[in-house]
């Protein structure tokens, strides 16, 4: 199949444009493993796509088709080029499912992937999390698998991730059995700013394009001290939640940061 470029040209379209929303749940047991959970919707890229590629052309590419499907990231891992031995580690016993239907107007992926012990939590929240070159592999591995051996697949890297991985990653991350804190880190942060697809972004967000982004933590035991009021507290302090725009941390960073003890 020949249609990898139009899903990997549209989705970065649509990442820079920001029209999408994720949910981010994170559960922390008492021995320090875990599941971390991103749900994502980027139902409005259906729209972006048939605006490309016309809907003739998609129905030639099969994009016309229901795909209702769950991947198993080890099925894909010796094939992700551009993840590290680590994030490998990270992800193998993850799984991804994916739902497409053009007609509806339905584009979600469900990612769900456990971790051990407080180490590889903080790995998998540290350099912007599962949403760089860990998604592009998968994405790619998804989309490429069934695609014609002789198509060109040398800008695929370069359509994904469009250099937006490190979007959040400019946080310094600290997980352990009593905390788990997100702090800006300046130089991390001036390097992403300085970055020329930078003030396109600013001026997306001023004009109000939004990335709807929401983070729930579930801990095991109750929040003692929450150091941002963005935090709202479920009744039995052991579930934190934050919503916001992803976008404004490209001008307030602080606002985002936070130190959680439990």
């Amino acid at each position: 199949m020949r249609f990898l470029k139009y899903v990997l040209v549209t989705f970065c379209f649509l990442a820079t444009l920001g029209c999408y929303e994720v949910n981010e749940e994170i559960a922390i047991n008492e021995n320090g493993s875990g599941v971390f959970n991103t749900k994502m919707d980027m139902s409005q890229l259906i729209e972006l796509m048939q605006t490309f590629a016309g809907e003739e052309k998609m129905s030639e590419e099969g994009l016309d088709r229901v795909i209702d499907t769950v991947v198993n990231f080890k099925t894909l891992i010796d094939s992700a080029k551009e993840m590290t031995a680590e994030q490998k580690e990270l992800m193998k016993d993850g799984k991804m499912h994916m739902q497409l239907n053009v007609k509806e107007k339905l584009f979600k992926m469900d990612l769900n992937i456990p971790y051990k012990n407080f180490a590889s939590l903080q790995k998998l929240l540290s350099g912007g999390g599962v949403t760089g070159n860990v998604m592009s592999e998968m994405m790619k591995g998804v989309f490429g698998k069934n695609k014609d051996n002789n198509a060109d697949s040398s800008a695929e890297p370069q359509m994904f991730g469009g250099g937006m991985d490190d979007l959040t990653g400019f946080y310094d991350v600290t997980v352990n059995k009593n905390v788990i804190s997100k702090k800006v880190n300046a130089e991390k942060f001036k390097a992403l700013t300085e970055k020329p697809e930078m003030a396109q972004i600013k001026q997306m967000s001023g004009s109000g394009m939004e990335i709807l982004y929401t983070t729930t933590i579930r801990l095991p035991r109750p929040v003692k001290n929450s150091d941002n009021a963005l935090f709202k507290l479920s009744d039995d302090k052991k579930t934190i939640t934050m919503k916001y725009n992803m976008l404004e941390m490209l001008e307030t960073p602080e606002k985002f940061s936070y130190t959680i003890e439990y």
